[in-house]
């Protein structure tokens, strides 16, 4: 069936009357009989009947109150389908139309004056509301059964419903909009099959349910009140009922409210409208250079267009905001250099933009930049007669005179783009260019982001004279920042930062820089240094001029209260960009001390590590972004985890953010590279392998490619050479033509002979992986591959033993197969490892394996490659003879780290010990480099009492040399009995081979390691005062030999003491104390002893402190009138100092007299001191001379 079988014309004689805020609410047409409204027999949806009835009951009740009559024999007969007659009489009563006669425009068999159904037919017919089902032979078929979504398509043209975007139906495609429209009305439920025929028995249902709604007064209208959370219906009969919800209505969010009126229930959908947004509705971008953020309300202007508050995912700095004058719509402008990908993915984050009560914050709303239009003149206005403005549909790049012609010639003169790159103003040098009247300017070739170039278009232009000087129209301001919004349009040459000010008493505290938002708007930037007071303040405004040349008056000022920015930065993206580096965005602009403090950044990998910060730099073009720097790389696969702390804004404020902890995933950022290019000139065919799987549509896309031909360079066509992605998007394969022109194809250098044509080169151009990332080779420029010879198998660098058993043989081409012998190890060393299997995949990486272990050093390998057995991609095998790869070669990498020796000889590790100091070797399976010490990669631990040996305290070291490492322990100090020692090496870094591998994690264990008992029974007797060194340590049996030392000296300090009771002669201090390590054997532990020393007498006390007494003067006071001397007010061993200068006391300091005139004598103050300790008191006098000035005030001890 056909939508247009049911075409509705606009005629003024349909009149149905929609009504009630945002719902609708259809009032019939019922002055006739109720029987009338059995065209609304789909209306199963409406649910006022009594379910209890059934059809035949409803249908009795109908007839008794003569809404019905049924068929002449008086039965409804439900099970019959209605007729496109039945349904014009119904239609035609139902709308009010009176009967047509006298006109018959159909030519069915029996269409005639004394069918019943031709004035209805006629009715509907000329009112637009049905056609024939036959428009040609017009056939009306007045017997035909008639569907639902038929009826729908009449009823929703004839009351004029809007048709839905979105649809949930099983109709047939054309009517799918009507019957959503007629579900979404009530018309039709929405579990009716909108195909099936319309049956009796659902239009007495329907019949019914009206009969029943006349009785119950409808809701017209509501109103919804206290926040939504009072609505007051009003009915039909004009009574009002007012319900108080529970929960207040969510804003525009239709929501079902049930009531009762007059015994009636009511369940009524209510749509709560309110204008302030809630949230963001979308994003989108139909530019390259602009995302526009629609939000589902009105916003509040100030928040809304601060920079701080919008984001990229992509990293693209954003550099103005501009919001719709219904505030509903923001349109962030990107900052130079950056540009959005054309039909490439990307997501805007929102924070902090205020909405009446609200504050929205949205993530990560995507968007696609479709970029597909080309940029048009929107605007010509003349700003006097001085200056022109251009407006364009969307921003556009480098254009300059040459894309103008004014009054037919060639533009000469000065193009200003505007910051938003929409609008350009064209200044003639001529000052008669612009003369009061009418003009032409013609516009064409701008370019857009795209590169899409504008047509040619002309426009007129009415120049008036503009003698009106700017003024200040609206000032808004912050602790930091000034926006000023101008009168008109003002010269973007003639507004100066620096005559933007304020004024802090005569001093004028001027701007920093300036932004231009709009064309008639301004930022100005005063920073946290000239910040602004936070009252009202006057903002002074010289020297803007228009385009007129009509200078803003002196003296303009604007009062502004700045608001004060309490809001905290957050973290609005984090994204790695690459293994080693971390960008995050914040909200707002960043303080660089606190963004750069690297010690307020953690970064974990996937298995909880710490990953060391290198430094944190702050972005120098924005400052909302900052760098983080690793020392070693992020885990690639799994989330790694970044906490940030104590980042400050750039605000006076300085806001601090809430810490911070999220995830960070290390995205595929790397541009794909070329693996390998294999030409056969005999096929004429070029296969271009990659590193990494490929999006197919850019390999296939022609455009991609630029072939030379004949020394001229062209786009590639799919006339010259056919391209074939494989090996599932890994390479590709461009076999070229037999002929072009006529002549033959051949892959060559130079221009073809008489008959053929050379194809000397192919370009390949942008590329990109499956993650989008550009071929690296075209962003390099260095994606040219020649044509003119097969490819030669070789060697493509060195090959690289990646494992014990598996040697990796990079060459120059993709290889697909090999034949036997291809692969041999020629290694003349006893049982050398053979060749048991070879594995190509296309690529030019060759893993050959081996049956046994190669050494870690390469030393039993030799691999002989016979290059004639290999198959390239392209099918070419050119002879190429034969290549050995070893160490000795030089040809093959080594790339397998030392490992240690684990035969049941050499564990555990033997120990020997050298003049009593115990120590054992590792041995590795190579030469390792030297290094004296290596003891930083061990850990090594003692397994009696399972202490880990120190270091930093010297407990053990290590040195490599040969391919063994030897542990010294020094931890016989508290070694008290035999033990064996366990060693663990984990991500080593300093025992390396001779390739600068990094040995292989190991754990191992010593043999036994001998101890002994510390002594017992030592005791200590103090030093005298009086007389030093004379502590002793007491204990010491005669028939031992012990060693002591000072506890704080070096392991080497130890004497020995032999046949005595004990040590005499010590200083105070701490000692320890060992027995010596008998022939070949180890020390002792070690007791710890200390010596004290006795308290002095007062007298000697005081004695001790005159002697230890001393005067400091300042240095370089040569040039001082006077200097301050610090005076000691206590003394050694407890004793006081008093100071007296003159017979006077001074406490703290003294300062020096003045200086002497000169060629006077020089002046003297003595000074003395009174030391005291109980009641023995002694003096020390100092006498300070004041030379005269250039020479240095000096003290000396009294005779």
């Amino acid at each position: 069936m056909s939508n247009k079988s049911y075409y509705s014309k606009d005629k003024n004689n349909i009149n149905v009357s929609i009504q009630g805020g945002d719902k609708k609410v259809m009032k019939k047409i019922l002055s006739v009989a109720l029987s009338t409204a059995m065209a609304f027999s789909m209306f199963a949806s409406v649910a006022f009947g009594d379910d209890a009835l059934t059809n035949q009951q409803k249908f009795d009740v109908l007839k008794e109150v003569k809404v019905l009559n049924g068929y002449p024999d008086g039965q409804a007969h439900l099970d019959k389908d209605l007729t496109r007659a039945e349904f014009a009489k119904v239609v035609s009563t139902l709308m009010g139309l009176q009967p047509v006669t006298g006109q018959l425009s159909f030519k069915d068999k029996g269409y005639t004056a004394k069918n019943w159904a031709v004035p209805y037919i006629e009715a509907v017919y000329s009112a637009g509301l049905m056609e024939g089902k036959n428009t040609t032979k017009m056939i009306f078929d007045y017997n035909g059964k008639i569907s639902v979504q038929e009826m729908a398509a009449v009823l929703v043209r004839a009351l004029k419903l809007d048709i839905p975007s979105d649809v949930n139906n099983n109709a047939s495609t054309w009517a799918k909009g009507y019957v959503q429209a007629a579900i979404n009305e009530g018309i039709v439920g929405a579990n009716v099959d909108p195909k099936a025929n319309a049956t009796r028995s659902l239009m007495v249902d329907t019949a019914y349910a009206i009969y029943l709604s006349e009785q119950q007064p409808k809701v017209v209208d509501y109103a919804v009140t206290e926040n939504g959370k009072v609505v007051t219906f009003k009915l039909a009969n004009n009574e009002s009922v007012k319900v108080t919800l529970n929960t207040a209505l969510v804003a525009n969010t239709a929501t079902e409210v049930p009531f009762e009126y007059a015994g009636y229930k009511y369940n009524e959908s209510v749509t709560w409208v309110v204008t302030t947004a809630t949230k963001v509705d979308s994003a989108s971008a139909s530019n390259l250079k602009e995302v526009v953020v629609k939000f589902n309300g009105e916003v509040d202007k100030e928040s809304a267009e601060k920079v701080a508050n919008y984001s990229l995912r992509s990293g693209k700095v954003i550099d103005s905001v501009t919001l719709s004058s219904d505030l509903t719509t923001a349109t962030l402008l990107l900052k130079d250099p950056s540009v959005l990908s054309n039909n490439r993915t990307d997501a805007v984050s929102v924070s902090n933009v205020k909405a009446g009560n609200t504050t929205i914050n949205s993530q990560n709303i995507e968007f696609t930049a479709i970029d597909n239009a080309l940029p048009t003149v929107t605007s010509v206005v003349s700003l006097g007669t001085k200056s022109v403005k251009v407006v364009f549909s969307e921003p556009v790049k480098t254009v300059g005179q040459t894309n103008f012609n004014l009054d037919g010639r060639e533009f000469f003169g000065r193009v200003t783009t505007s910051n938003n790159d929409r609008t350009v103003i064209l200044t003639p040098y001529s000052s008669s260019a612009l003369a009061v009247g009418n003009h032409t300017l013609t516009v064409s070739g701008v370019k857009d982001y795209a590169d899409f170039v504008s047509l040619a278009s002309t426009h007129e232009i009415n120049v008036v004279e503009d003698t009106a000087a700017p003024t200040i129209a609206e000032a808004t301001a912050t602790l930091e920042t000034v926006t000023i919004t101008f009168s008109e349009d003002v010269d973007v040459d003639t507004v100066d930062a620096a005559k933007v000010y304020w004024k802090s008493g005569d001093n004028k505290i001027t701007a920093v820089s300036k932004k231009q938002l709009a064309d008639n708007k301004w930022q100005f930037t005063f920073g946290a240094e000239k910040s602004l007071p936070t009252g009202p303040v006057s903002i002074f405004v010289e020297g803007v001029k228009d385009y007129s040349g009509n200078t803003i008056a002196a003296n303009s000022s604007v009062v502004v209260t700045p608001e004060i920015d309490q809001t905290r930065p957050e973290v609005t993206a984090v994204s790695a960009e690459n293994a080693r580096q971390i960008k995050i965005t914040f909200s707002k602009a960043v303080n660089e001390a606190s963004a750069e403090n690297k010690a307020n950044y953690t970064v974990k990998n996937k298995d909880g590590n710490s990953i060391t910060v290198k430094d944190v730099v702050r972005d120098t073009n924005d400052w909302k972004v900052v760098y983080v720097n690793l020392y070693t790389d992020l885990s690639a696969s799994g989330d790694n985890t970044l906490t940030i702390q104590n980042v400050r804004d750039n605000t006076k404020l300085q806001n601090t953010i809430l810490d911070y902890t999220g995830k960070v995933s290390l995205a595929d950022r790397t541009a794909p590279e070329i693996d390998s290019e294999t030409v056969n000139t005999s096929d004429r065919r070029l296969v271009v392998k990659f590193n990494e799987k490929m999006d197919v549509d850019s390999l296939v896309n022609y455009s991609n490619y630029l072939v030379e031909i004949d020394g001229r360079t062209q786009p590639l066509t799919s006339s010259i050479a056919e391209i074939t992605p494989f090996q599932d998007g890994t390479a590709v394969s461009l076999k070229f033509t037999e002929s072009i022109g006529n002549k033959i194809v051949r892959l060559a250098s130079g221009n073809g002979i008489t008959g053929y044509t050379n194809i000397n080169s192919l370009t390949v151009l942008a590329v990109k992986d499956v993650n989008g990332n550009v071929l690296k080779e075209f962003t390099s420029n260095n994606s040219k591959i020649e044509l003119d010879a097969d490819t030669t198998i070789a060697l493509n660098g060195k090959a690289e033993l990646v494992d014990r058993r598996t040697i990796k043989v990079k060459f120059n081409a993709g290889i697909v197969n090999y034949s036997a012998g291809a692969f041999t190890n020629v290694s003349s060393v006893d049982g050398a490892p053979r060749v048991s299997s070879v594995e190509v995949d296309g690529t030019s990486t060759v893993n050959v394996k081996f049956e046994n272990d190669i050494t870690t050093s390469g030393s039993n390998v030799d691999l002989r490659v016979d290059l004639d057995r290999l198959i390239t991609n392209a099918g070419a095998t050119t002879t190429a003879g034969t290549v050995d790869v070893s160490t000795a070669d030089g040809n093959l990498k080594d790339s397998v780290k030392p490992v240690v020796n684990k035969a049941d000889t050499v564990y555990p590790f033997e120990v020997t010990v050298a003049t009593g100091t115990p120590s054992f070797a590792i041995k590795f399976s190579e030469t390792l480099q030297t290094n004296s010490n290596v003891a930083s990669d061990l850990k090594v631990i003692r397994n009696t009492d399972n202490k880990e040996l120190s270091i930093a305290d010297g407990e053990f070291s290590a040195t490599a040399s040969g391919d063994t490492v030897t542990v010294t322990l020094n931890d016989g100090a508290s070694r008290s009995v035999a033990s064996e020692y366990r060693v663990e090496v984990k991500d080593a870094r300093l025992i390396v081979d001779a390739a600068g591998n990094r040995a292989a994690d190991f754990n191992g264990i010593s043999e036994l390691v001998g101890g002994q008992a510390a002594p017992s029974g030592l005791a200590a007797v103090n030093d005298n005062f009086a007389a030093e060194d004379t502590g002793e340590i007491t204990g010491l049996d005669a028939a031992k030999s012990y060693e002591y030392k000072l506890a704080s000296a070096p392991v080497s300090s130890y004497e020995l003491v032999s046949g005595a009771t004990k040590i005499s002669g010590l200083p105070a201090g701490t000692y320890v104390v060992r027995e010596a390590a008998p022939s070949g054997g180890v020390p002792s532990a070690t007791t710890q002893v200390t010596v004290g020393q006795d308290a002095p007498t007062n007298v000697e006390a005081v004695d001790a402190a005159k002697t230890a007494l001393t005067l400091s003067i300042p240095t370089g006071t040569e040039d001082d009138a006077a200097t301050t001397i610090t005076l000691r007010s206590a003394g050694d061993h407890g004793t006081s100092i008093t100071w007296v200068v003159n017979n006077n006391v001074v406490s703290g300091s003294y300062t020096t007299p003045d200086r002497p005139a000169a060629g006077d004598a020089a002046k003297e103050v003595t000074l003395v001191a009174n030391i005291q300790k109980g009641s023995v008191t002694d003096q020390k006098s100092f006498v300070v001379t004041v030379p005269e000035t250039g020479s240095d005030i000096t003290v000396a001890v009294a005779p």
